[in-house]
């Protein structure tokens, strides 16, 4: 019997697909499988839409999405574990940092600036402020300092 029911539908499925029924099946199937992915695809940028965020933006980054003050303490921790700094010379580059870092998100925010003239700028911002910061350093924390930024390390 099991014989019988197999040769029964490889003959139905033979006639199914002369009636042309599957060839007209086709078209609709299509139509439902597009209609899927441009629907899902609204789903997904709508999401970002109720995250606060236009169609092309992308979700800000952790270091974005970080406040700046916390981000010139660390830099602050960084720089006195490495060039061993005065409390005093933390207080006098604090203000530098936060100046440096303000003046980076305010040049982010204006996109109307070329990409080359915005990444020119904001390597001036970044050496002026190293400029000052090494004014504040001794010789040697200076040396120490241009050492670590060239990549290499300071002889002990």
């Amino acid at each position: 019997m099991g014989v019988a029911v197999d040769s029964t539908l490889h003959h139905e499925g033979r006639n199914w697909r002369r009636q042309g029924v599957r060839s007209q099946e086709m078209p609709k199937i299509w139509v439902r499988i597009m209609a899927a992915c441009v629907l899902s695809g609204l789903v997904g940028s709508g999401q970002n839409m109720s995250a606060g965020q236009g169609p092309s933006e992308a979700p800000p980054t952790a270091q974005q999405a970080r406040p700046a003050r916390g981000r010139v303490e660390r830099q602050l921790q960084r720089m006195g574990e490495r060039l061993n700094l005065t409390e005093e010379q933390k207080a006098r580059i604090r203000p530098i940092l936060r100046n440096r870092n303000q003046q980076l998100e305010d040049l982010r925010a204006k996109s109307s600036l070329p990409q080359g003239m915005a990444r020119a700028k904001a390597r001036e911002i970044r050496r002026s402020a190293r400029q000052q910061i090494e004014q504040i350093l001794t010789p040697e924390q200076r040396e120490m300092e241009r050492a670590m930024r060239r990549g290499n390390r300071p002889k002990s």
